[in-house]
Protein backbone atom coordinates (compact mmCIF):
# COMPACT_ATOMS: atom_id res chain seq x y z
CA UNK A 1 0.00 0.00 0.00
CA UNK A 2 2.90 2.37 0.68
CA UNK A 3 4.01 2.09 -2.94
CA UNK A 4 0.63 3.00 -4.40
CA UNK A 5 0.33 5.92 -1.98
CA UNK A 6 3.64 7.27 -3.27
CA UNK A 7 2.51 6.66 -6.85
CA UNK A 8 -0.77 8.43 -6.17
CA UNK A 9 1.05 11.58 -5.07
CA UNK A 10 2.53 12.05 -8.53
CA UNK A 11 -0.32 10.91 -10.78
CA UNK A 12 -1.18 13.02 -13.80
CA UNK A 13 -4.96 13.40 -14.03
CA UNK A 14 -4.92 15.94 -16.86
CA UNK A 15 -6.09 13.38 -19.43
CA UNK A 16 -9.34 12.76 -17.57
CA UNK A 17 -12.44 14.67 -18.76
CA UNK A 18 -13.99 16.79 -16.02
CA UNK A 19 -17.38 15.38 -17.01
CA UNK A 20 -18.54 12.26 -18.82
CA UNK A 21 -22.23 12.60 -19.58
CA UNK A 22 -23.84 13.53 -16.27
CA UNK A 23 -20.91 12.18 -14.24
CA UNK A 24 -18.38 14.56 -12.69
CA UNK A 25 -14.74 13.79 -11.92
CA UNK A 26 -13.43 13.63 -8.33
CA UNK A 27 -9.70 12.93 -7.92
CA UNK A 28 -7.94 11.73 -4.79
CA UNK A 29 -6.27 14.75 -3.28
CA UNK A 30 -3.55 15.32 -0.65
CA UNK A 31 -6.05 15.18 2.24
CA UNK A 32 -7.24 11.68 1.32
CA UNK A 33 -3.65 10.49 0.89
CA UNK A 34 -2.60 11.96 4.24
CA UNK A 35 -5.59 10.30 5.94
CA UNK A 36 -4.62 6.91 4.49
CA UNK A 37 -1.05 7.37 5.70
CA UNK A 38 -2.22 8.34 9.19
CA UNK A 39 -4.47 5.29 9.34
CA UNK A 40 -1.59 3.02 8.37
CA UNK A 41 0.77 4.72 10.84
CA UNK A 42 -1.74 3.94 13.59
CA UNK A 43 -1.41 0.25 12.74
CA UNK A 44 -4.77 -0.04 11.01
CA UNK A 45 -5.34 -1.63 7.61
CA UNK A 46 -6.34 0.48 4.64
CA UNK A 47 -8.27 -1.87 2.34
CA UNK A 48 -8.80 0.47 -0.61
CA UNK A 49 -7.18 3.59 -1.93
CA UNK A 50 -9.26 5.48 -4.50
CA UNK A 51 -7.35 7.06 -7.38
CA UNK A 52 -10.31 8.92 -8.83
CA UNK A 53 -14.00 8.44 -9.38
CA UNK A 54 -16.88 9.78 -11.42
CA UNK A 55 -20.19 10.47 -9.66
CA UNK A 56 -23.62 11.67 -10.78
CA UNK A 57 -26.42 13.40 -8.86
CA UNK A 58 -28.02 10.05 -7.96
CA UNK A 59 -24.91 8.96 -6.09
CA UNK A 60 -23.81 6.44 -8.76
CA UNK A 61 -20.00 6.09 -8.75
CA UNK A 62 -17.46 4.61 -11.16
CA UNK A 63 -14.34 4.26 -9.00
CA UNK A 64 -10.76 3.56 -10.07
CA UNK A 65 -8.89 2.25 -7.03
CA UNK A 66 -6.34 -0.08 -5.53
CA UNK A 67 -7.92 -2.95 -3.60
CA UNK A 68 -5.49 -4.31 -1.01
CA UNK A 69 -7.78 -7.19 -0.08
CA UNK A 70 -7.20 -8.83 -3.48
CA UNK A 71 -4.03 -6.83 -4.26
CA UNK A 72 -5.39 -5.65 -7.60
CA UNK A 73 -5.94 -2.35 -9.35
CA UNK A 74 -9.56 -2.31 -10.38
CA UNK A 75 -12.77 -0.42 -11.05
CA UNK A 76 -15.67 -0.64 -8.62
CA UNK A 77 -19.17 0.41 -9.62
CA UNK A 78 -20.75 1.71 -6.42
CA UNK A 79 -24.48 2.42 -6.36
CA UNK A 80 -26.66 3.30 -3.35
CA UNK A 81 -28.02 -0.25 -3.02
CA UNK A 82 -25.28 -2.39 -4.58
CA UNK A 83 -21.71 -2.52 -5.87
CA UNK A 84 -19.67 -4.76 -8.13
CA UNK A 85 -16.26 -4.99 -9.81
CA UNK A 86 -15.78 -4.31 -13.52
CA UNK A 87 -13.41 -7.21 -14.21
CA UNK A 88 -12.39 -5.84 -17.61
CA UNK A 89 -10.17 -3.28 -15.86
CA UNK A 90 -8.56 -5.52 -13.20
CA UNK A 91 -4.76 -5.65 -13.32
CA UNK A 92 -2.07 -6.68 -10.86
CA UNK A 93 0.43 -4.08 -12.02
CA UNK A 94 -0.12 -0.32 -12.00
CA UNK A 95 1.35 0.64 -15.39
CA UNK A 96 -0.90 -1.56 -17.58
CA UNK A 97 -3.86 -0.63 -15.38
CA UNK A 98 -3.27 3.10 -15.79
CA UNK A 99 -2.73 2.68 -19.53
CA UNK A 100 -5.97 0.72 -19.79
CA UNK A 101 -7.84 3.46 -17.96
CA UNK A 102 -6.52 6.11 -20.33
CA UNK A 103 -7.56 4.00 -23.28
CA UNK A 104 -11.01 2.84 -22.12
CA UNK A 105 -12.20 4.92 -19.15
CA UNK A 106 -14.65 7.10 -21.09
CA UNK A 107 -15.93 4.18 -23.14
CA UNK A 108 -16.27 1.92 -20.09
CA UNK A 109 -18.24 4.37 -17.98
CA UNK A 110 -20.41 5.48 -20.90
CA UNK A 111 -21.33 1.96 -21.97
CA UNK A 112 -21.99 0.70 -18.45
CA UNK A 113 -23.93 3.54 -16.83
CA UNK A 114 -24.78 6.28 -19.33
CA UNK A 115 -25.72 4.52 -22.58
CA UNK A 116 -26.27 1.15 -20.94
CA UNK A 117 -28.39 -0.15 -23.83
CA UNK A 118 -25.07 -0.72 -25.61
CA UNK A 119 -24.57 -3.58 -23.14
CA UNK A 120 -27.86 -5.30 -23.94
CA UNK A 121 -27.35 -8.76 -25.43
CA UNK A 122 -29.52 -10.53 -27.98
CA UNK A 123 -31.00 -12.60 -25.14
CA UNK A 124 -31.99 -9.46 -23.21
CA UNK A 125 -33.64 -7.87 -26.23
CA UNK A 126 -35.36 -11.11 -27.27
CA UNK A 127 -36.98 -11.22 -23.83
CA UNK A 128 -38.76 -7.98 -24.79
CA UNK A 129 -37.36 -5.94 -21.92
CA UNK A 130 -36.16 -3.03 -24.01
CA UNK A 131 -39.66 -2.37 -25.35
CA UNK A 132 -41.64 -3.42 -22.27
CA UNK A 133 -44.32 -0.94 -21.14
CA UNK A 134 -43.53 -1.23 -17.43
CA UNK A 135 -45.01 2.08 -16.20
CA UNK A 136 -48.36 0.58 -15.20
CA UNK A 137 -46.74 -1.89 -12.78
CA UNK A 138 -43.62 0.11 -11.85
CA UNK A 139 -44.49 3.81 -11.40
CA UNK A 140 -41.69 6.34 -11.05
CA UNK A 141 -42.47 6.84 -7.32
CA UNK A 142 -44.22 4.48 -4.96
CA UNK A 143 -44.66 4.58 -1.17
CA UNK A 144 -41.86 7.14 -0.84
CA UNK A 145 -39.43 5.13 -2.99
CA UNK A 146 -37.95 6.50 -6.22
CA UNK A 147 -37.39 4.31 -9.27
CA UNK A 148 -34.01 5.25 -10.75
CA UNK A 149 -33.23 2.16 -12.85
CA UNK A 150 -35.60 0.79 -15.48
CA UNK A 151 -35.40 -1.95 -18.16
CA UNK A 152 -34.40 0.78 -20.64
CA UNK A 153 -31.27 1.77 -18.66
CA UNK A 154 -30.63 -1.59 -16.99
CA UNK A 155 -27.17 -2.15 -15.50
CA UNK A 156 -25.36 -5.25 -16.70
CA UNK A 157 -23.36 -7.11 -14.06
CA UNK A 158 -20.70 -9.82 -14.43
CA UNK A 159 -22.77 -12.94 -13.71
CA UNK A 160 -25.31 -12.73 -16.52
CA UNK A 161 -27.62 -10.59 -14.43
CA UNK A 162 -29.08 -7.22 -15.29
CA UNK A 163 -30.55 -4.89 -12.70
CA UNK A 164 -33.74 -3.92 -14.53
CA UNK A 165 -35.32 -1.85 -11.76
CA UNK A 166 -34.37 -0.20 -8.53
CA UNK A 167 -36.62 1.47 -5.97
CA UNK A 168 -34.70 3.36 -3.33
CA UNK A 169 -35.13 5.81 -0.52
CA UNK A 170 -33.03 8.72 -1.66
CA UNK A 171 -31.52 9.39 1.78
CA UNK A 172 -30.85 5.84 2.99
CA UNK A 173 -29.70 2.44 1.70
CA UNK A 174 -33.18 0.94 1.72
CA UNK A 175 -35.09 -0.32 -1.28
CA UNK A 176 -35.67 -3.07 -3.83
CA UNK A 177 -33.61 -4.40 -6.72
CA UNK A 178 -35.22 -6.35 -9.55
CA UNK A 179 -32.98 -8.60 -11.66
CA UNK A 180 -33.14 -10.52 -14.92
CA UNK A 181 -30.56 -13.30 -15.34
CA UNK A 182 -30.08 -14.22 -18.99
CA UNK A 183 -28.31 -17.54 -18.25
CA UNK A 184 -31.16 -18.88 -16.12
CA UNK A 185 -33.79 -16.87 -18.03
CA UNK A 186 -35.54 -15.76 -14.86
CA UNK A 187 -36.54 -12.69 -12.85
CA UNK A 188 -35.90 -12.31 -9.13
CA UNK A 189 -35.66 -9.57 -6.52
CA UNK A 190 -33.48 -8.56 -3.59
CA UNK A 191 -34.31 -6.14 -0.81
CA UNK A 192 -32.04 -3.79 1.06
CA UNK A 193 -32.88 -2.50 4.51
CA UNK A 194 -30.30 0.01 5.72
CA UNK A 195 -27.79 -1.70 3.43
CA UNK A 196 -28.56 -5.25 4.64
CA UNK A 197 -29.41 -7.59 1.73
CA UNK A 198 -32.41 -9.93 1.79
CA UNK A 199 -33.85 -12.33 -0.78
CA UNK A 200 -37.52 -11.89 -1.60
CA UNK A 201 -39.30 -14.55 -3.68
CA UNK A 202 -42.57 -12.72 -4.30
CA UNK A 203 -41.31 -11.40 -7.64
CA UNK A 204 -39.77 -14.64 -8.94
CA UNK A 205 -40.93 -15.18 -12.53
CA UNK A 206 -39.96 -16.75 -15.83
CA UNK A 207 -41.94 -14.59 -18.26
CA UNK A 208 -42.77 -10.90 -18.51
CA UNK A 209 -46.44 -11.74 -18.07
CA UNK A 210 -45.72 -13.54 -14.81
CA UNK A 211 -43.53 -10.67 -13.66
CA UNK A 212 -46.21 -8.08 -14.42
CA UNK A 213 -48.75 -10.06 -12.39
CA UNK A 214 -46.32 -10.41 -9.48
CA UNK A 215 -45.47 -6.69 -9.53
CA UNK A 216 -49.16 -5.76 -9.60
CA UNK A 217 -49.87 -8.00 -6.63
CA UNK A 218 -46.81 -7.58 -4.43
CA UNK A 219 -44.70 -4.49 -5.22
CA UNK A 220 -46.69 -2.01 -3.14
CA UNK A 221 -46.88 -4.42 -0.20
CA UNK A 222 -43.13 -5.09 -0.33
CA UNK A 223 -42.30 -1.38 -0.19
CA UNK A 224 -44.90 -0.77 2.54
CA UNK A 225 -43.31 -3.52 4.60
CA UNK A 226 -39.90 -1.89 4.24
CA UNK A 227 -41.42 1.39 5.39
CA UNK A 228 -42.95 -0.28 8.44
CA UNK A 229 -39.51 -1.17 9.77
CA UNK A 230 -38.46 2.45 10.13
Amino acid sequence: MENIIETCKSLDYSWLPLEIGNFKLVVTGPDEIAKAQETMSAGKIVLTLPLFHYENDLGWKWCALYDKEVEDYTVHVVMPLFSFVDISFVRQEFEPYWAGLQERCVQGLTKLLINSAENFTYTYMRKGLQNWDYESVMPSELEGFVRDITPKNAVRMINGSYIIAEYRKMDECTGLLLFYNEYRDEFFAELRYQNHPEIDHHLDAKTLGQLENALSEYLTNILCELNSRS
